[in-house]
């Protein structure tokens, strides 16, 4: 047994260490409390960067992070898992390293203050600024990748695709493409959603910006070429035969050689003689009569051509596949639009539809905005600082990456009432400011947001008053590598149709 000396020696050494020990923790608490408090200050006076840590820096710098965001990417969840968990783990404002670059994210309440700054005004210290890769894929002179001179000059070359005439010619192009393939789906009873409005989107776009293509193997290397371009863009930049990047690459060589091809048999035929109105001819012609200040060169008309490619199929289809499956969900909605529309296709005979058609779908165009609200397609709008400045209270140095986030206000219970519930008569009210940010805002708003509006209401007045649907495959798993969230299994669908004569 323990001896008397020995207990009362142990106890006094185990005192001497708490006595020992006590500064050293008193200290700790006072080293903690002072760092708290310099941390509070330092935010107080806006020099504080957001949260993310020397650590999460650090794990950004040797790849950690992007490794975690492409992970993401390339499953199931979607890269906006990658953003909801560093939400929940630093608040709503936070910042992180991909693919080299250091970004930051606002989400929510901090998104929509931060909006009219960022996105609404044109402030000479932010430019846009995508991730790397999309501006290697798409081309320095892209409209969603110059900076603000070159992006306004674009814009002006650009906006005549968007006038009142061409608007008209591409809904009556859009509506004569989709009633075909609705027809021909509706003679197996059974659709893939999704590569029916990647394949019609595609065709009509084509038809605006180039022209009807007869080669239809020639259209469909294009299609491919531009799905390869978009499945690359957000891959690790590695030029290596074999990866994804390589391949979206590669592709992009191709897309230019064609549109280059064209471009020089249209100069040899004669500009001038050449009767085509499409979008590429108008754009040769300008740039043929323009002073050498105002013309476009090739390479920006190539540029271009390939990001309305792009930003008029992909994300438009995209945007029609939610909506389609969200109607699905929801039997009772999708009754009630039918009835609504019927009525307004007895009103015009069923003659093709027009742009004064599509302006009484009232409901209808509120189904299409609470789509886009609840897909996100877009999922947040990046602002890069060109000088160290103050955005939300933080300190944002020079280079850094602002990402105003738009799918985290769009589910911001604070914003809308049960935001998880499809309810397109949320739209009866007005709206608040910078809580619907799907084209984004100010003088970066997307430029074809008329001609999405214009392609969804068609594709759903077409489909919703000729068939009854219902889903084949409830799987709600995001495709891997897809720049733009959308279903693994394109939305299949099982097709009723309404009545067997004709199409509404």
């Amino acid at each position: 047994m323990m001896s008397m000396s020995t207990m009362a020696e142990l106890a006094w050494r185990f005192a001497a260490a708490h006595v020992l020990l006590l500064p050293a923790a008193v200290g700790g608490v006072a080293y903690l409390l002072l760092r708290a408090l310099r941390a509070s200050q330092l935010r107080q006076e806006g020099n504080s960067p957001p949260p993310g840590g020397i650590g999460g820096w650090c794990r950004g710098a040797v790849g950690a992070e992007t490794l975690s965001f492409l992970a993401d990417n390339s499953s199931g969840r979607g890269f906006y898992h990658f953003v909801h968990a560093r939400a929940l783990r630093h608040g709503a404002c936070f910042r992180t390293v991909l693919f080299g670059r250091t970004h930051v994210f606002l989400l929510s309440s901090r998104a929509r203050a931060a909006a009219a700054s960022l996105l609404a005004a044109d402030p000479p210290h932010l430019a846009k600024r995508y991730v790397r890769t999309v501006a290697d894929l798409l081309g320095e002179h892209s409209l969603l990748c110059t900076s603000h001179g070159a992006h306004r000059r674009m814009r002006r070359a650009v906006a005549g695709l968007f006038a009142a005439a061409p608007t008209a010619a591409f809904a009556a192009a859009f509506d004569r493409l989709i009633t075909a393939r609705l027809l021909a789906d509706g003679c197996t009873g059974r659709a893939v959603v999704l590569d029916a409005a990647l394949d019609v989107t595609f065709r009509a776009i084509c038809e605006m910006l180039i022209g009807p293509q007869e080669d239809a193997h020639k259209l469909g290397q294009l299609q491919s070429d531009v799905m390869d371009v978009t499945q690359a863009m957000l891959a690790l930049p590695i030029r290596l035969p074999g990866t994804r990047f390589y391949r979206g690459l590669q592709a992009r060589k191709r897309i230019m050689d064609a549109l280059r091809q064209e471009i020089c048999m249209r100069r040899e035929n004669g500009l001038k003689l050449d009767r085509r109105d499409d979008f590429l001819q108008t754009l040769l012609l300008k740039s043929h009569m323009d002073s050498p200040e105002e013309a476009l060169t090739d390479e920006q008309i190539l540029d271009n051509i390939l990001t309305l490619i792009i930003a008029g199929q992909v994300t438009t289809a995209t945007a029609i596949t939610w909506m389609v499956k969200y109607l699905g969900d929801n039997t009772d909605l999708q009754e009630k639009l039918r009835s609504i529309q019927l009525d307004l296709a007895s009103k015009h005979h069923d003659a093709p539809l027009t742009l004064q058609h599509l302006n009484t779908m009232d409901y209808a165009y509120k189904t299409v905005k609470e789509s886009l609200r609840m897909a996100t397609i877009v999922s947040w709008f990046p602002r890069v600082a060109l000088k160290d400045c103050q955005v939300a209270g933080f300190h944002i140095k020079k280079d850094w990456i602002i990402n105003v986030d738009a799918r985290s206000i769009h589910y911001d219970p604070a914003v809308y009432d049960n935001p998880t519930l499809f309810d397109p008569s949320r739209f009866n009210d007005d709206m608040k400011p910078y809580s619907f940010l799907v084209f984004g805002a100010g003088s970066r708003t997307c430029l074809g947001m008329n001609l999405a509006k214009i392609m969804m209401l068609i594709f759903l007045h077409r489909l919703i008053t000729n068939f009854r649907w219902e889903m084949a495959d409830h799987d709600t798993s995001l495709e891997k590598w897809a720049m733009f969230p959308r279903l693994k299994n394109g939305c299949p669908i099982r097709l009723t149709p309404i009545r067997k004569d004709k199409m509404h």
